[in-house]
């Protein structure tokens, strides 16, 4: 089964105007959400998305975390509220 992870990706600099935060979906192929979940977890995600080249601070972190999962038939079967 399909499932299109949508993600709030987002980076802390030291001077927050630095900061960026950008949404993305990805499509992933799993049995069910259990084991969609289980992909989710264990992934090393590409953090790249939001790194700010022209930074003069310094990153303090980044993050992804997911805010919507679709089914192949366009369904949320997960939100985050």
């Amino acid at each position: 089964m399909k499932f299109f992870v949508t993600f709030k990706y987002s980076s802390s600099y030291e001077n927050e105007n630095e900061n960026k935060i950008v949404e993305h979906t990805l499509e992933y192929e799993a049995k069910n959400l259990d084991e969609l979940w289980s992909t989710l977890e264990n992934e090393d995600y590409d953090d790249e998305i939001v790194i700010n080249f022209n930074a003069k601070s310094d990153c303090l972190a980044t993050e992804r975390d997911e805010i919507r999962i679709m089914d192949e038939n366009n369904k949320i079967v997960w939100e985050d509220k």
